[in-house]
C-alpha cells in the first residue's frame, strides 16, 4: 500500500518522473497525467525536504554546491585567459619587427594591476574571487586606458580580451549571488527542523498526487508499455511495502484514496513516524 512506503522510497519512485529527461518526456506524452506534472514536482520537492540527510546536506544545498563548482571553474578559466592573454600579447609586441616596446611596457603596467598576486586568486575562496572581480570592475572604470589595451587584444569569436574580462567580472557576481543563496538556505534549514507535522504533510501531498496519477493512468489510452513504465515501479514498491508492514495481499494492489476521504489519518502519521523515525522529533 502507498501509505507504507518510506520517505526514501517515495523520493526514489517519483525522482525519474522529475529528474530523468527521457522518463519526464514519457510522462508528459500521456495526456491523462501530463497536467499533473507540476504537482508531481511539488510533491517530490516536499518529500526531498523531509528525507533523512545521510550526507549531512540537503538536496537543495547539494545543488547549490554543484552550481557553485561550475561557476567557480568558469571563473578560473576566464582569469587564466585574461592573464595569459596579456602575456601573449606582450610577447607578440616584443616579437614584432621592429619590436613594439611601448605597448609591451603597457602590458607590464596593466598586468600587476589586474593580477596583484598573479593567478593565486583562482586558489582563493569564492567570496574572495567575487571581491577581486568587483575590484577589477572598479579598476576599469577608474583607469579607462586599461580597457583600451584589453579592447585591442583579439580573443576567440571575433571578440577582444575586454569582453573576456567582462565575462570574468560577471562570474564573480554569480559567485557572490550563489554564496548569498547558500547562506540563506543554511539559515533556513538550521531554523526549520523537520518535525512529525512536516513529514506527515509531505507524505500526504505525495499520496494524493501519486494516487491521482495512478487513477488517471487507468483511464488512459496510451500504449500499455508507456503506462507500465510510469506506474510499474510504484505498484511493485507498493506491493513490497504492504507485505513488509503486514498490509493487504499483493493482489489488492496499491491503496488509492476514495474521493472526499483524507489521505493520511492519525494511524498513518504514526506509521510515518515509525518508518522514518530519524526524521520525527
Amino acid at each position: 500500500m502507498l501509505k507504507h512506503l518510506m520517505i526514501e522510497e517515495m523520493v526514489a519512485l517519483v525522482s525519474p518522473w522529475v529528474e530523468n529527461a527521457q522518463r519526464k518526456r514519457l510522462f508528459l506524452s500521456i495526456p491523462e497525467i501530463a497536467g499533473l506534472h507540476p504537482k508531481v514536482v511539488a510533491a517530490h520537492e516536499s518529500v526531498l525536504a523531509v528525507r533523512p540527510s545521510k550526507a549531512g546536506l540537503s538536496a537543495a544545498m547539494s545543488a547549490l554546491n554543484d552550481e557553485l563548482g561550475r561557476v567557480d571553474e568558469r571563473h578560473d578559466h576566464l582569469a587564466r585567459a585574461v592573464c595569459w592573454g596579456i602575456d601573449a600579447h606582450r610577447a607578440h609586441c616584443l616579437g614584432a619587427d621592429p619590436p613594439d616596446r611601448e605597448r609591451a611596457a603597457t602590458c607590464d603596467q596593466v598586468q600587476p594591476k589586474l593580477f596583484p598576486s598573479g593567478l593565486n586568486i583562482i586558489k582563493a575562496s569564492p567570496t574572495a574571487e567575487a571581491g577581486n572581480t568587483a575590484r577589477v570592475a572598479r579598476l576599469l572604470d577608474e583607469e579607462p586606458s586599461i580597457g583600451e589595451l584589453l579592447k585591442g587584444i583579439p580573443a576567440p569569436g571575433k571578440t577582444t580580451l575586454l569582453h573576456t574580462t567582462q565575462r570574468w567580472i560577471k562570474t564573480g557576481k554569480e559567485l557572490e549571488a550563489i554564496e548569498h543563496r547558500r547562506d540563506e538556505l543554511a539559515a533556513k534549514e538550521k531554523t526549520a527542523p523537520v518535525t512529525k507535522a512536516t513529514v506527515a504533510a509531505a507524505r500526504s501531498q505525495w499520496f494524493r498526487v501519486v494516487s491521482a496519477v495512478l487513477s488517471n493512468l487507468e483511464l488512459s489510452d496510451a500504449p500499455a508499455e508507456a503506462i507500465e513504465t510510469i506506474r510499474g515501479p510504484v505498484l511493485k514498491a507498493s506491493e513490497r511495502a504492504g507485505k513488509r508492514y503486514g498490509g493487504a495481499p499483493a493482489a489488492e494492489g496499491p491503496s488509492v484514496t476514495e474521493p472526499g476521504q483524507p489521505v493520511v489519518g492519525e494511524e498513518e502519521v504514526e506509521a510515518a513516524g515509525a518508518a522514518d523515525g530519524e526524521l520525527v522529533s
